[in-house]
């Protein structure tokens, strides 16, 4: 990586960009951290530092919204999930949280690559009752097979609860960031029209579809 980064700023320096003018986005804090020490290498004479942001940090620039602690989101989850379950079907917070910092991972895939939270959460539900048809056959369902399918069907009650809950706040998952940063990224460029930064990412192998989204706006902003 650090080599890679070697390559780039030189090749940027040799182009007579003023690096003090550029923002460059990385995958992590730590490749920041490569990137300064290279900037500072090749530097002949003495310039403003250029701005350095890991991915997460212009996310979340872009969006406004400052990331939740593992901690309070697994709280807000918990406090959503009491909400919109009866209770006499509410576990106690122990039992939740095993299956709901699960959840919490999947709501989180779900707003990086932009996917219909409605639509997984129906053909998640349809599934689940398939498979209730396959296990009963001729038999009634239990009443432990219909709380798990009305389970099943409250995914989208708790997934919406809690992403509500979070923007009144002011907070968001790294996913639920994302997606909104891709839903402002045109507001973004808008207002840096008339700014002459220009954008460098740099070490990159994989995006998500939010990551995607937010780099091809930005395009003509790209180094």
């Amino acid at each position: 990586m650090s080599g890679f980064i070697y390559d780039v700023i030189d090749n940027l320096k040799k182009r007579s960009v003023h690096l003090s003018s550029v923002t460059f986005i990385l995958p992590s804090k730590r490749a920041g951290l490569f990137l300064r020490e290279t900037v500072i290498q090749l530097s002949s004479e003495t310039i403003f530092a250029p701005e350095i942001l890991s991915i997460e940090e212009f996310v979340q620039q872009i969006s406004g919204l400052e990331y939740v602690s593992n901690s309070e989101l697994l709280f807000e989850f918990y406090k959503s999930y009491l909400t919109n379950t009866p209770k006499d079907q509410i576990e106690s917070f122990d039992q939740f949280s095993k299956w709901g910092q699960i959840l919490i991972q999947d709501f989180n895939e779900i707003d990086r690559y932009l996917i219909d939270s409605n639509h997984v959460f129906e053909y998640l539900s349809a599934i689940k009752e398939i498979e209730n048809q396959h296990w009963s056959l001729d038999e009634s369902p239990t009443q432990y097979i219909k709380n798990y399918l009305l389970f099943w069907k409250r995914l989208g009650n708790y997934y919406h609860n809690l992403k509500d809950s979070l923007l009144n706040k002011q907070l968001g998952y790294q996913g639920m960031v994302y997606k909104d940063a891709s839903k402002k990224i045109s507001e973004f460029v808008s207002k840096s029209k008339e700014q002459t930064k220009k954008y460098v990412f740099l070490g990159f192998n994989a995006l998500n579809a939010a990551e995607e989204k937010i780099i091809k706006t930005l395009d003509k902003y790209l180094l």
